[in-house]
C-alpha cells in the first residue's frame, strides 16, 4: 500500500469514528435521556454534543498544525522539552487547582473546558520516548542505560498521574513505553526482568491496598454476586449487551441509558453501542479500530528513520491499547478501569489528545510520502545533469576542432 493512500485511509477512519462518536453521544445524552422539566419536547439539551463537537474541532486544528509542522520539528529538543514541561506542570497544578469528580481530582477547571493532565501525559510520553530512544539507539540494544533512563522518566510522570487516582492511564502509558522500547531494539528480557521484579509489589499496593480498586477486582471475578457500585456497573453493562442481540434495539432506543447504566456517555458508551446496534454494530466498531491500528503500524513500517518509526508506534499503541481495553472492560474481559473509547466517548481532553496523536501519525505519513517521491526526482535530476555534461563536452570538442 502506498504511503499516500495510507494517509488518506488514516484520515478517513478518523472522520468516520468521530462522526459515529457524535451520533452516539447524541443518542446517550440528548434523545430522551436528558429532558429538562419544562413541560415540552424543546427541553432536550444538546450541551454534551456541542461541547464534544467543539473539542473535536480544536483537536482537528491541532492535528493539522502538527502535520503541517512536520515530524522533523518533533525531533528538536526544545519542542520535546516544551511538551514534557507542559505535561509535568499540569500534573502538578491539578493537585492545587484541580476539580474533583466522583472522588478523583483529575481535572483542571478552565471555565468552559476541563483539562485532564493525564491525557497530555500520554502525548508527552510518546514524544519524549521517541526522541530519547532514537538518540541512544545503540545503547538501547547493548546496555541497560538506554532502557533505565526512560523507565525513570516514566516513573516520574506515572507517579504524578497515579496521584490523581488514574491507574488506567498509568497502565496505558506502561504498555506504550514497553512497546516503544522493544521496537527500539532492546532485548525483551530487559523488560521481563523489570516486570518480574516490580509487578507483584505494584499490583498489591495499587489494587489490594485501595478499597475501590479491590472491589473492582472482586466484581471482575464474580460480577453477579459482587456488592457495591463495581458489581452493579458490570451487571448493567452485561444486561445492555445482552439486550442488543444480533442487530440491536435501534439507534436511540436503549433502555440502559435511562439512569440504569452509569457513565453511559463516557467509559461505558460501548455498552450502549452494543444495545442499540447489536453484535453487528459492536464488531463494526472493533473492526474500525483494528483497521486504524493496522494503518498506524503500516505507517511505522514504511518510515525510513528510527525516530519517525517510534513516533508512529507510540501513537498507534496509545490509541489501540485504550480502545481495546475500554471494549474489554465493557464486556467483562478485564478489570474495570476509567478509560474512554477514543473518538467515541464524551471527553474533551481525551478527544483532543487522540486527534493530536493522529496529527503525529499524519506527520510521519507525510514524511513517508516525501521519502518515496524524492528518489525518482533525484534520478531525473541526475539524468538531466548527465545530459547537460555530455552536451557541454560535445560543444567544447566541436569548438576545439574548428
Amino acid at each position: 500500500m502506498t504511503a499516500r493512500w495510507l494517509r488518506i485511509q488514516l484520515w478517513f477512519l478518523v472522520v468516520v469514528l468521530c462522526c459515529f462518536g457524535l451520533v452516539m453521544i447524541t443518542s446517550t445524552t440528548a434523545m430522551g435521556t436528558n429532558v429538562i422539566a419544562v413541560g415540552n419536547e424543546s427541553g432536550i439539551t444538546y450541551a454534551f454534543l456541542i461541547k464534544q463537537a467543539i473539542a473535536m474541532a480544536v483537536g482537528a486544528v491541532i492535528a493539522m498544525v502538527i502535520g503541517g509542522m512536520g515530524a522533523e520539528r518533533l525531533r528538536q529538543g526544545w519542542v520535546v522539552a516544551l511538551v514534557v514541561v507542559g505535561a509535568l506542570g499540569s500534573l502538578c497544578l491539578v493537585h492545587v487547582l484541580g476539580r474533583e469528580i466522583n472522588g478523583a481530582k483529575r481535572w483542571i477547571d478552565l471555565g468552559p473546558i476541563n483539562l485532564q493532565p493525564a491525557e497530555l501525559a500520554k502525548f508527552a510520553l510518546v514524544i519524549a520516548a521517541a526522541w530519547h530512544l532514537s538518540r541512544v539507539a545503540e545503547r538501547v540494544r547493548s546496555s541497560w542505560y538506554g532502557v533505565v533512563v526512560p523507565l525513570f522518566g516514566f516513573a516520574l510522570i506515572a507517579g504524578l498521574v497515579y496521584l490523581t487516582k488514574d491507574l488506567g492511564s498509568v497502565v496505558v502509558m506502561g504498555v506504550v513505553l514497553a512497546a516503544m522500547i522493544i521496537f527500539a531494539g532492546a532485548p525483551w528480557w530487559y523488560l521481563a526482568i523489570v516486570s518480574v521484579l516490580s509487578t507483584p509489589a505494584l499490583f498489591y499496593y495499587t489494587i489490594f491496598q485501595v478499597s475501590y480498586r479491590r472491589d473492582r477486582m472482586l466484581a471482575f471475578l464474580d460480577p453477579w454476586n459482587a456488592d457495591g457500585p463495581a458489581g452493579y456497573h458490570l451487571r448493567q453493562s452485561f444486561i445492555a449487551i445482552g439486550s442488543g442481540g444480533l442487530f440491536g434495539v435501534g439507534l436511540g432506543q436503549s433502555t440502559a441509558k435511562m439512569s440504569f447504566l452509569p457513565e453511559k456517555h463516557t467509559d461505558f458508551i460501548f455498552a450502549v453501542v452494543c444495545e442499540e446496534l447489536g453484535l453487528v454494530g459492536a464488531l463494526g466498531v472493533a473492526a474500525l479500530f483494528l483497521l486504524l491500528v493496522y494503518t498506524g503500524l503500516l505507517i511505522a513500517a514504511q518510515a525510513k528513520d528510527r525516530h519517525l518509526r517510534l513516533l508512529a508506534i507510540g501513537s498507534t499503541v496509545v490509541l489501540g491499547t485504550q480502545a481495546f481495553w475500554n471494549m474489554m472492560v465493557v464486556v467483562g474481559a478485564v478489570p474495570t478501569k476509567g478509560l474512554t473509547l477514543p473518538f467515541i466517548s464524551y471527553g474533551g481532553s481525551s478527544v483532543v489528545v487522540c486527534l493530536a496523536l493522529i496529527g503525529v501519525l499524519d506527520a510521519v505519513a507525510q514524511a513517508n510520502v516525501r521519502a518515496t517521491t524524492r528518489p525518482s526526482n533525484s534520478r531525473i535530476g541526475a539524468a538531466v545533469r548527465a545530459d547537460s555534461d555530455k552536451a557541454w563536452r560535445w560543444q567544447t570538442e566541436a569548438g576545439g576542432a574548428t
